[in-house]
């Protein structure tokens, strides 16, 4: 493939050698001196491997076995391997080897240069510094192997489809007879006879039969039953069969998978050439992995000139793909112009030198893309690929055609050359003479252009000036409105001060005038002053009142607390005395509770410690209780024991030892529940053994001894209770001397309380009898708050009337200066707005003046903007161009005998060209064609790969339809790769499902962890839709304006292109009239372009399911297509009676459903009826239709149930809704029910899609509730 970077020029460099690289040369040549001098430089291509154990580079140089004549002679056409060492100093080889004439030498990952390898010591050589830098710069070629390695493995998943069933043997069977089809595209071999494994796996298979040297066609469907196989034939063997010339030699076929194979085989050497670096495009790696790949931008767009008629998007995507240095992609909705737009970058490509390989998953799509350029003489066509699978418009582009085309193609050139002589020579005059006109009209011209060059001298002189005066026209009204904005704040300072000494002045005359004299308010306040001093004696006397009852209430209340302490006392001293006699704790609390003594926690805790110990001391009694009919037992059982002369002492001596585990501890009650159930064991039916006395002994003696030590727990707490007792009355007495002492500080603190109160009651009594002699107490009626209130309010009234005094006194004082200052202010406001209005004139005038000179000025920026001396130049150069072609003119004219007689002999020789000339021809067209086209797959082929190795643009069209591996195939040829794909339509199709749905199924059977995790990332996104989503705007770009479809219909799929800054919008001015169908009938009128007749979801309208498979139907949708069908028939019918259609003419029609059985049921149907004369079918699955069009598109929905795990199936997925919208130009009909798909289907976004399409259809008047009447 393409080194990473064009060839460096020679480089001399210094060579060492080891004795191992020594040895390695020494086979071909006698030392390295005379190895390396076989040339004067070497074309290599230097390989970066992983740093060595010593920290080394190492490399591996590859010499070019083709370029390097001399030393690819000496080598026999080998490649030389030479492994080196990068040092500063040269390098140093290291090892030399011959590989295979076939090992790869030219790849992305290694560095082309001409070195000139200098072996001689001290040779001063060295290491150029240019070489050294660019070998650092290249990547480790094994590390980014492993890197494609590890990444492209995601894409097994792929492989793994294809490789389902291709790993099949093959099948051989004989037939009895063949039936062929009405057209013979399928015929159907009976009497076929196969085990049942053999029968499973014949879908899909290519069929052999003996007498044909090449598969017929490929296996449609295979009936076990009926032991029959049908096969669609493909077209080289249709036309065999329509001449009647199909003549096998026996009756005998084979089913093979070789085609299978093979492509599988094609893929994974796609993918070794990408892991070997052999991509052309060094970045292709990265634009295939990595989720935000790096593109190389070219700064400068491209300017084009169009060869095709193109809209805005169209034209962005030519120059977008044009301007592309690695990648462009282009979406390309349905109707769009994506062919148009393939067709205008190839011809841009020829004119350019380029050569492009125009590549895609169907040979339909090349053929479609190529067809736009035949017309095109700069563009050579050549078609590659099998014969049979290439459609017409290919045909005469394959290599066996191209040579009788290109002759067919200039004869008609030269015939149309030779038709026209008899007119040339007149037709040159005429051309000549009308030169001679234009260069005298030029001339002319050339006059006034000279004459508005001077007209634009002076208008520049001019320019200035009035620039000038424009200039200080504005200075001037700059200083005016510096004045005025100076003034204007002037002006409002002194406004505002005028309006606020009016308001002052008024304000104070006011004031003055309703207020009382200064003396009149000075009597006031005198008069309140008085009654202020009377009020006050009155609250002092109702307040000394309220202190001499309280006082008297505080006197009572301490002599109350007195006495009660001297009781607290009196108790507290007779518990001291008494304590010494209390023996017990009862007698103690019965003491403190008469004396109301209260505990302290210290005290409380002790004593509740104390009840406990008295609580286990009085329960003693039942153990002592229980010891004695322990004892009792215990002597009835011994005396028992020894009865039987059983050793009773062994079982006490024993105890703990014989092996039976007893509890620790032991409740009252558990102990009589033992010693009850033994009674009951010793007087029962059953025999007692004296094992069995044994056992209850030792029991019983276990028992006794946990009740003796219980004895001893009593007694220690019977010694604790009296110490605890003791220490209770302690701290009793404690408690007591700590409360009689604080007692005594309060009784002290009661009575020097009582004292002081007595004191103040003696000092209030006094002051009351003074204050009686003072007031009159008979008119003391009102509550000391209410005086209080009286005496604010006067105490108020003096502060305002004092206030008021001040400012009257302070007004009278300033109001004559006041009106003085008010007089000048006014005066100052009357001069000032004098002046404002005079800078307003003046304003005024500078305007009107400049304005006038910005008009004069406009006129003369219109000549100025005028370029006489560019059209003058034009005009010269034109003059100069039509003298030019004046000459050839005539210089045609006089060699036109010449001309003609060579174009005779040429076209009589090209007519009489035999097979070896065609050959010839055929041969130097394949040389210089530079527009291929092929499928993926086939662009893998060896021939292809050996005669087209590199092209310098890549075009894959429909790239949604093929999957990453198929893409990659023609990718690795491309310098530059166009993607040109819309992955909002469905992906490539694997039999009857999805890629995605096969990967899903493949992804439900898989238990590899790993392998499913990879396929979860294939169906989370597709190639192509990754590469759109994260590319830079400026690679890439969406066609947004559509041919195909009515405005209506185009509606329905907008919303699937709603991204980042796209729209789809219609392209057709007028799409009523563009995509008139012209007919009227029951169901469509001609104004509809969008219908959906809603089916009821009720019986009989419901679904069905195959029985042997997940196919489904729905007879009720069956019957309203038939009904359609014959109602469109009838139209068309109509139409051409009426003139609106051609005699001819017959309607397209396509039938389309989500499932296959509908479908089979669609072509039943259709062929049943045969009066549909006025118009042509297609029927298919969505799946299989996508990149087809017809004028009228009926969708059968069929999905209609009211199961509660019912859903619409396929149906869900949005992008094959899209296909079925999609595919109609001028009426789309959807024949299904609307409440199946918008309310009961499962997912919400599923209810959403359909609900917004039903919104769309009602929109355009189009829901027609059908029954079977059909109506609206």
């Amino acid at each position: 493939m393409s080194q990473s970077a064009t060839l460096v020029k020679t480089m001399r460099c210094n060579l060492m050698i080891t004795n191992k690289a020594r040895k390695g040369i020494q086979e071909w040549s006698t030392d390295e001196h005379a190895f390396f001098n076989i040339q004067n430089s070497f074309e290599v291509y230097i390989e970066k491997r992983p740093v060595n154990n010593h920290g080394n580079t190492s490399l591996s140089i590859y010499f070019d076995n083709v370029t390097n004549v001399k030393l690819a002679e000496k080598v026999d056409s080998r490649v030389v391997v030479m492994e080196c060492i990068l040092q500063k100093d040269g390098l140093l080889a290291t090892g030399l080897h011959v590989r295979g004439p076939k090992v790869p030498v030219r790849t992305n990952r290694r560095l082309a240069v001409d070195l000139d390898f200098v072996t001689t010591r001290n040779n001063g050589a060295g290491m150029p510094l240019a070489l050294h830098t660019k070998i650092q710069d290249l990547p480790v070629a094994e590390e980014r192997s492993e890197y494609v390695k590890k990444r492209i493995s995601s894409w097994e998943g792929y492989l793994k489809i294809q490789e389902r069933n291709a790993d099949i043997a093959d099948i051989t069977s004989p037939y009895s007879k063949i039936a062929f089809n009405v057209d013979f595209s399928r015929m159907t071999l009976h009497g076929c006879t196969m085990n049942a494994n053999e029968w499973k796996n014949l879908r899909g298979l290519s069929v052999t039969l003996k007498g044909f040297q090449n598969d017929v066609g490929d296996i449609l469907k295979a009936d076990r039953a009926k032991q029959t196989i049908e096969i669609e034939i493909k077209p080289k063997f249709r036309e065999l069969a329509r001449k009647n010339q199909w003549n096998p030699k026996s009756k005998e076929a084979v089913f093979s998978n070789f085609a299978s194979l093979s492509q599988i085989r094609r893929l994974r050497k796609g993918f070794e050439d990408l892991q070997n670096g052999l991509a052309a495009n060094p970045n292709l790696e990265k634009i295939l992995f990595e989720d935000r790949p790096t593109i190389r931008v070219n700064a400068k767009r491209r300017e084009l000139e169009f060869h095709n008629q193109l809209n805005e998007f169209q034209q962005e995507a030519v120059i977008g793909a044009m301007s592309a240095e690695d990648l462009y992609v282009i979406q390309g909705p349905p109707g769009t112009g994506k062919t148009t737009v393939i067709s205008e970058i190839c011809q841009q490509n020829a004119k350019a030198g380029l050569r492009t390989l125009v590549a895609s998953q169907s040979n339909l799509a090349v053929d479609n893309a190529l067809s736009r350029l035949l017309s095109n003489k700069e563009i050579r066509i050549l078609r590659f690929g099998r014969t049979e699978s290439i459609e017409e418009e290919g045909k005469r582009f394959i290599e066996e055609n191209v040579g009788l085309y290109w002759k067919e193609q200039t004869l008609i050139s030269l015939k149309k050359e030779l038709d026209e002589h008899s007119l040339r020579e007149g037709l040159l005059l005429e051309q000549i003479a009308g030169c001679e006109q234009q260069i005298e009209e030029l001339s002319k011209e050339q006059i006034i252009l000279k004459k508005a060059i001077e007209q634009k001298a002076e208008a520049k002189v001019e320019h200035e000036v009035r620039l000038e005066e424009i200039k200080q026209l504005k200075k001037e009204i700059v200083l005016l409105k510096k004045d005025r904005e100076e003034l204007e704040i002037s002006l409002y300072d002194v406004r505002v001060k005028s309006e606020a000494l009016a308001h002052e002045l008024e304000t104070m005359d006011r004031f003055i005038q309703t207020n009382p004299t200064r003396e009149e308010l000075n009597s006031d306040i005198e008069q309140f002053l008085v009654k202020i001093k009377d009020i006050q004696n009155y609250i002092l006397y109702k307040e000394t009142i309220d202190s001499l009852q309280q006082t008297e209430i505080n006197v009572e209340t301490y002599r109350e607390k007195y006495q009660e302490v001297l009781v607290k006392l009196n108790h507290l001293e007779m518990l001291k005395t008494d304590i010494d006699s209390i023996r017990k704790v009862d007698q103690l609390k019965s003491k403190m509770s008469e004396y109301e003594i209260e505990c302290s926690s210290q005290l409380q805790l002790q004593m509740t410690e104390l009840d406990e110990l008295i609580g286990k001391i009085l329960a003693f009694t039942d153990w002592q209780e229980l010891n004695s009919r322990l004892c009792a037992a215990i002597d009835y059982v011994e005396k028992l024991l020894q009865k039987y002369k059983f050793p009773f002492e062994n079982v006490k001596n024993n105890m703990g030892r014989s092996g039976i585990l007893f509890d620790s501890e032991y409740t009252v009650k558990e102990i009589h529940q033992f010693m009850n159930r033994m009674k009951h064991i010793m007087t029962g039916d059953d025999e007692l053994t004296t094992e069995k006395l044994a056992i209850l002994l030792e029991g019983l003696y276990v028992r006794e001894k946990f009740v003796i030590k219980q004895k001893s727990t009593v007694q220690m707490a019977k010694n604790s209770s009296i110490t605890k007792f003791q220490s209770i009355k302690s701290q009793v007495l404690s408690d007591t001397n700590r409360e009689r002492m604080s007692l005594q500080h309060l009784k002290t603190e009661l009575a020097n309380k009582a004292i002081n109160e007595k004191n103040q009651l003696d000092f209030l009594q006094k002051t009351m009898k003074q204050l009686e002699t003072e007031i009159d107490t008979t008119k003391l009626l009102s509550t000391s708050a209410e005086l209080k209130e009286m005496k604010l309010e006067m105490e108020s009234s003096i502060v305002a009337l004092k206030k008021t005094a001040e400012t009257v006194t302070s007004y009278m004082e300033q109001l004559e200066m006041k009106k003085s200052h008010f007089q000048k202010v006014t005066k100052e406001l009357e001069e000032k707005e004098a002046v404002l209005q005079d800078n307003e004139l003046k304003t005024k005038q500078v305007n009107a003046d400049g304005l006038e000179q910005e008009r004069m000025l406009k006129a003369l920026d219109e000549i100025l903007l005028q370029n006489p001396e560019q059209a003058l130049e034009n005009t010269v150069e034109a003059i100069k161009g039509t003298k030019e072609e004046m000459v050839k003119l005539q210089l045609e004219k006089d060699h036109l005998p010449i001309t003609q007689a060579v174009q005779n002999e040429w076209y009589l020789l090209l007519k009489e060209a035999n097979d070896h000339d065609l050959d010839e021809i055929r041969k130097l067209y394949v040389r210089h064609a530079n527009v291929i086209g092929t499928t993926c797959v086939a662009s893998a082929r060896k021939e292809f790969m050996e005669n087209y190795p590199v092209f310098d643009v890549v075009i894959i069209d429909e790239v949604s339809k093929a999957t990453p591996p198929e893409l990659l195939l023609p990718m690795l040829k491309g310098k530059k790769i166009i993607l040109v794909g819309d992955h909002h339509q469905l992906p490539p199709l694997v039999g009857e499902d999805t890629l995605d749905e096969t990967l899903q199924a493949i992804l439900e059977e898989s238990d590899n962890l790993e392998e499913k995790d990879e396929l979860k990332k294939l169906l989370k996104e597709s190639l192509f839709e990754r590469l759109f989503k994260n590319l830079p705007k400026t690679s890439k770009t969406m066609l947004a304006i559509q041919y195909r479809m009515h405005e209506s219909i185009m509606e329905t799929i907008t919303p699937f292109y709603e991204e980042e800054n796209y729209r789809l919008q219609c392209g057709l001015a007028d799409s009523d009239t563009a995509r008139d169908h012209l007919l009227e009938s029951r169901y469509v009128k001609r104004t509809d372009h969008l219908l959906w007749l809603d089916m009821p979801s009720e019986k009989p309208y419901f679904e069905e399911r195959m029985k042997d498979g997940k196919s489904r139907f729905n007879q009720a949708e069956l019957d309203a297509i038939r009904d359609v069908l014959i109602d469109l028939n009838d139209a068309t019918a109509n139409a051409k009676k009426e003139g609106r259609m051609d005699p001819d003419e017959r309607k397209s029609i396509g039938v389309i459903s989500f499932y296959g059985e509908q479908v089979k049921r669609i072509d039943r149907l259709i062929q049943q009826q045969a009066n549909l004369s006025h118009l042509t079918f297609r029927t298919g699955t969505v799946d299989k239709f996508q990149g087809m069009e017809m004028d009228v598109i009926l969708l059968s929905m069929v999905r209609n149930n009211q199961e509660k795990s019912g859903d619409i199936g396929f149906a869900n997925d949005y992008r094959r809704l899209n296909v079925a919208l999609s595919r109609a130009r001028e009426l789309l009909i959807l024949v299904g029910s609307s409440h199946m798909f918008t309310k009961r289907a499962k997912q919400r976004t599923s209810r959403e899609m359909y609900e917004r399409l039903l919104q769309i259809v009602k929109g355009n008047n189009g829901l027609i509730n059908f029954q079977k009447d059909g109506k609206k």
